[in-house]
């Protein structure tokens, strides 16, 4: 029979010649290796290739723990007590953290990190229905970061490093580190209250969870952030880590990064609808029959096939799903109604609210100044809960990441006094329907010229105003409501704006208005405000520094669902063209839905230097169009 060393030694040589993947030797020369001498207990060992890929996979581990170790945070509040975590996720000082973290914590206090050092940090904003916080750290002008991973690519049984400060054991600030596995995905657990702390679609773990582990990241072996550690299986509900662990998913954290940014109080996303299993379907088993969902096209009876596009099996996947969803997204659903017919809905989500707590009572007779300044505290904490769910906070703050979000969007870098020409076919449903020629200036003043749909289009942007060529000379300006909703003016200013132009600058002052999906991604909404109140939207894909993938434009519209007959635009296949960053296909849409209308497609990109667009200085646009093609 063969020993049990020479056992184990033959079961880590075929792992090590078989699995695709030498990940899971690892493990086994890491439980092993400590007291099993393989070359001298059976007077052999690893092959020097074997050795040299168990080395390798050794330092891949050593290496991501180093990696993201600095950028792990231990929370503390103004007084310097408490014993949470967090992780930065930007070298400006953004980080996350759990919500219940700053709950105990407060509005305001110091983070430790792995330098040795206490960073003075703030709350942006706050989602207490997932437990997710966003805090700003302040102190230095490089933060160490890490990146969000797709948690949506994680599998049972990949290893997961869980860093933070459990028992408040960082007195140097190092974060503390456990090894251990993948358990489970796609898990539930309930909240705590009504509508909060509800951890929907989570990742289970093993690796240890501890108290004072919340709020500090899960990270691959790549050092990229899986998810947001936030609370544990305790033995009797107790403090006693039995090895399972849930952390908020990095996905999740994705769809409320902008809203919690934009320093809003967040909600999680309703149908106002429940469905059940029944007869092996998922069905409509409740409704608000004056739900958006219900006037929608949404009744009892109807089988749920498809939720955000994933096919639904089962009533708790539903509601696993809705709940990585904050409120306002627009859900998209595939019911079949009992008659068979099969119908795709898409609409706006409802908040689930939050009690709200009531202010703490006025303190009775003379108190002391540390008991004063918890008082203060207590009640920041109150006013930010009780503060209206998805509304601005603090427009200052807002404005910061606002600008932080700009500065990520990728741009072309054209040369100045430099113009480029655009020739686009307008399609629709694959014919062509006219044809369009944008002549676009470094500085932004621009001219589009051409027949789209048998009307004939001269519209011109000086810098400063917007006009019509068509129009008799005295009535040719435009006024700014008429420039939102012209199709060719909002195309050329969406170019300006990805090459370093003004932009959208002429609709106004922009706000990061928070989370939105556009064109099936995640996305950030920005909106313009005029002087008459008048509203202009810009959707951006939200940065991936994983990915190394800055901001897009994806999105124009001059209504945030593209109705009430006014159509937004989305820009795709970007190219460069010597330092120009061109959309080659803008695709009018309309609704929610963004139901495809026509499309722009770019068949000619010329440079013109000292190039300035004029209606009066150029050739007709019959001329362009008749130039050679590609």
């Amino acid at each position: 029979m063969m020993s049990l060393p020479l056992f184990r030694l033959c079961f880590i040589k075929a792992m090590l010649r078989r699995c695709r993947s030498m990940l899971p030797v690892l493990l086994l020369v890491t439980a092993y290796g400590g007291w099993l001498d393989l070359s001298t207990a059976i007077g052999q060992s690893l092959t020097p290739e074997e050795w040299r890929l168990v080395s390798e996979l050794e330092q891949r581990r050593i290496a991501a723990i180093e990696q993201a170790a600095p950028s792990v945070v231990a929370i503390y509040g103004e007084d310097r007590s408490g014993g949470g975590s967090g992780v930065v996720i930007d070298p400006s000082g953004i980080a996350l953290t759990n919500h219940h973290v700053i709950i105990g914590a407060g509005v305001t206090g110091w983070g430790g990190m792995a330098d040795g050092r206490l960073y003075h940090w703030h709350l942006v904003g706050t989602d207490p229905g997932g437990d997710v916080a966003v805090i700003q750290l302040e102190g230095r002008a490089d933060f160490p970061h890490t990146h969000l991973a797709d948690s949506d690519l994680i599998r049972v049984g990949d290893w997961a490093l869980a860093m933070g400060n459990p028992f408040v054991l960082t007195e140097d600030q190092a974060p503390t580190v456990t090894l251990g596995i993948i358990s489970g995905i796609q898990r539930y657990q309930p909240g705590a209250g009504a509508n909060q702390l509800v951890y929907g679609n989570c990742i289970q773990v093993d690796s240890s969870i501890n108290p004072g582990n919340s709020g500090g990241p899960l990270f691959d072996l790549n050092a990229r952030i899986m998810g947001i550690n936030g609370r544990g299986s305790f033995q009797d509900r107790g403090r006693v880590n039995v090895g399972l662990g849930y952390a908020i998913s990095a996905n999740q954290i994705k769809n409320f990064l902008p809203d919690l940014l934009a320093t809003k109080l967040t909600e999680h996303g309703s149908l106002d609808a429940n469905f059940s299993n029944r007869g092996g379907k998922v069905v409509c088993s409740t409704i608000n029959e004056a739900s958006r969902i219900a006037q929608t096209g949404l009744a009892l009876g109807d089988e749920l096939l498809e939720f955000e596009g994933v096919a639904i099996r089962s009533a708790n996947q539903f509601t696993n799903l809705i709940c990585t969803l904050p409120a306002d997204w627009p859900a998209s659903l595939l019911i079949r109604k009992p008659e068979g017919k099969e119908l795709r809905l898409t609409v706006r989500l409802l908040g689930l609210p939050y009690p709200r707590p009531q202010p703490p009572p006025p303190a009775e007779g003379p108190s002391s100044e540390e008991e004063r300044r918890a008082l203060e505290r207590q009640r920041q904490l109150v006013d930010l809960l009780r503060a209206e769910p998805g509304t601005i906070r603090v427009p200052d703050i807002n404005a910061r990441y606002r600008q932080w979000l700009t500065s990520q969007v990728i741009r072309g870098k054209p040369q100045d006094n430099e113009a480029i020409q655009i020739v686009d076919d307008v399609l629709r449903d694959g014919q062509t329907i006219g044809n369009l020629v944008t002549i676009l200036s470094a500085e932004g003043p621009f001219l589009v010229e051409g027949e789209v749909d048998g009307r004939q289009i001269v519209l011109e942007y000086d810098g400063t105003a917007f006009f019509d060529r068509r129009r008799e000379a005295d009535e040719a300006e435009m006024t700014t409501a008429e420039g939102k909703i012209s199709i060719p003016i909002v195309q050329a200013l969406g170019i300006s704006m990805v090459n370093g132009g003004p932009g959208l600058a002429a609709f106004g002052v922009p706000h990061l208005d928070g989370s939105d999906k556009a064109a099936g991604q995640v996305a950030a909404r920005l909106r313009y405000l005029d002087d008459d109140q008048d509203c202009f939207y810009a959707w951006l894909s939200f940065p991936d520094a994983a990915r190394d993938r800055g901001a897009r434009l994806i999105k124009l519209s001059p209504e945030k669902d593209c109705d009430q007959g006014r159509a937004g635009m989305i820009f795709a296949d970007y190219l460069q063209h010597d330092g120009w960053l061109i959309p080659h296909t803008k695709i009018v849409v309309r609704d929610l839905e963004e139901q495809p209308d026509y499309r722009f497609v770019t068949q000619r990109v010329q440079i013109l230097p000292n190039g300035r667009p004029t209606a009066q200085a150029r050739s007709s646009p019959a001329e362009v169009l008749a130039g050679d093609r590609p």
